[in-house]
């Protein structure tokens, strides 16, 4: 097989750990994939395809990664600063058993990115970022739970947002 990995037979288990017959799981999609790679094109190794065990995992992750993003959109107002936003992420990750994968990624070291109104993405928490009537607040986190990664982001409407802005 073109990535190096075991090429089962069509009635042995596949590969993935779903359970079922190669011929009935896989067998077609690697068939697929050897003949694009033979052909020239580029096809990712079978390494980086998720198991049913992976995507239950992932799963997981994502529901803490929603979860913090439902929680402070409860929480969100004005007067509130991007600092405590980061502590309620913080504090949210803790309870849920979850880490930031933001946290200390090259040296970032927050644990959430928030980006107020002009700011297009990855903006830092500060206690100076005081949310104000009218701001609208990107708030994007990614989550480690179980080994298993998420990453979602959600914006915010603070107060009366003017319809152009919305």
């Amino acid at each position: 097989m073109y990535d190096g990995m075991p090429n089962p037979g069509r009635n042995d288990e596949c590969w993935c750990g779903s359970g079922k017959k190669y011929k009935k799981c896989h067998y077609a999609t690697d068939n697929r994939l050897e003949q694009l790679y033979d052909a020239g094109e580029e096809v990712p190794y079978r390494s980086l395809l998720k198991t049913p065990a992976d995507v239950a995992g992932i799963k997981v992750s994502a529901e803490v990664n929603i979860g913090i993003l439902d929680y402070v959109g409860e929480h969100i107002k004005a007067g509130v600063s991007t600092a405590d936003i980061n502590q309620w992420v913080n504090d949210y990750l803790a309870a849920h058993d979850a880490v930031s994968a933001d946290l200390n990624y090259e040296g970032y070291p927050y644990s959430v990115c928030t980006s107020i109104n002009d700011v297009i993405c990855h903006g830092f928490p500060n206690e100076q970022d005081v949310l104000k009537d009218g701001d609208i607040i990107n708030v994007d986190m990614s989550t480690i739970k179980g080994g298993y990664f998420s990453d979602s982001s959600r914006m915010y409407c603070i107060g009366d947002v003017a319809p152009e802005a919305r």
